[in-house]
């Protein structure tokens, strides 16, 4: 039986497991299955009162992911979702929740299964589950607009934001700074400065296992971010449009551009074997390897682990060279150093790009 059949069977009897068994009272027909590939969700309708939240399912990794999403409320589906993600891929839906706490289900066929509680405060938007390579993680999520109410903001001093666009850009979202709040509930004071010009200075309350997102920029430019809580303070630099989005953590003062997608093909185009001296350097390591290609083959790698800007330097033994910059930040795919027909080196990392 294929493995994605096998989930849309399986969801019906293992939601609203937190733990081990099936809810008392479950039966196979409360939930129909949509039929497998439409993508359409399905909704149980009750007669209790119900909310409206955002419910959104990212696979940032670079394999195409089959998934299979449902929300119970104790022996109760309310929602239901068979959904496939290409690499880089975010659905997003508006469903209707009971104001209550309600358990998550996401099982996926590369073989994660993973459950959560999600409490659907007023304050908050919905829930994110983040898909990765051997576990899923869900996250609250709440977007601040600046000059727009938000229930989390708690005042300051902003312009008007998003700044658009000096004719050097072109993509299709505005930057953006996400703040992490995995620990207790926190107060974060937020600052993003350009130049020598203040653009944003507010303090936000984030409750636990919340992520806050701010749009703040079509615009081409080098951005620095500032977080201040209690426990800590920390300041980076915000390379635009390079990085789509600039993450910080509230508990450690981690900064990145979200969850990295290192994937590094390599790939070789000739008809003859070449042996490629591969170097690929970021701020905390350095990756080396020297790899003999077989004409016409093809492998792929993953030298770094954490997201964010690398130097790649490749050469081969006929003396052809490349080198470049390799941002490992979504909603990049992956990166690739090939040789092509003539022998000669090119490095290909997809982006977006000024101009």
């Amino acid at each position: 039986m294929d493995r994605r059949t096998l989930l849309s069977l399986v969801a019906s009897g293992v939601a609203g497991l937190a733990g081990c068994g099936s809810p008392e009272g479950e039966t196979e027909t409360e939930t129909p299955t949509p039929e497998e590939g439409t993508g359409e969700p399905t909704a149980v309708t009750t007669a209790d009162a119900s909310v409206q939240r955002i419910l959104s399912v990212w696979n940032p990794t670079p394999d195409p992911v089959f998934t299979t999403l449902v929300v119970t409320r104790g022996s109760r589906d309310v929602f239901f979702e068979n959904v496939d993600l290409v690499p880089g891929e975010r659905t997003v839906r508006r469903v209707d929740v009971p104001p209550d706490d309600v358990e998550v289900l996401v099982q996926t066929d590369t073989g994660i299964r993973s459950t959560s509680t999600w409490a659907t405060e007023e304050t908050l938007d919905g829930l994110e589950v983040v898909l990765g390579r051997e576990s899923a993680e869900f996250w609250r999520t709440v977007s601040c607009r600046p000059n727009r109410e938000c229930a989390v903001d708690d005042g300051g001093e902003t312009v008007d934001l998003p700044l658009v666009g000096d004719g050097s850009g072109r993509w299709y979202a505005p930057a953006g700074v996400v703040v992490e709040n995995p620990g207790d509930e926190t107060t974060a004071r937020l600052r993003v400065d350009l130049f020598d010009s203040t653009l944003l200075d507010r303090t936000y309350r984030l409750p636990s296992q919340t992520r806050l997102s701010v749009p703040v920029s079509y615009r081409t430019g080098t951005y620095r971010v500032a977080l201040e809580t209690d426990e800590m303070e920390v300041e980076t630099p915000w390379q635009v449009p390079d990085e789509p989005t600039k993450y910080v953590d509230t508990e450690s003062g981690t900064t990145g551009c979200g969850p990295a997608n290192t994937t590094l093909t390599v790939a070789n185009r000739d008809d003859r074997p070449h042996r490629l001296t591969l170097r690929i350097e970021s701020d905390s390591e350095t990756f080396e390897q020297t790899i003999n290609l077989e004409a016409g083959e093809t492998r792929d790698f993953v030298p770094m682990v954490e997201s964010g800007p690398k130097r790649v330097f490749a050469s081969t033994e006929t003396g052809a060279e490349t080198e470049g910059m390799w941002w490992s930040c979504p909603p990049r795919g992956t990166a690739s150093v090939v040789v092509d027909a003539t022998g000669s080196l090119t490095l290909r990392a997809a982006g977006p790009k000024p101009g």
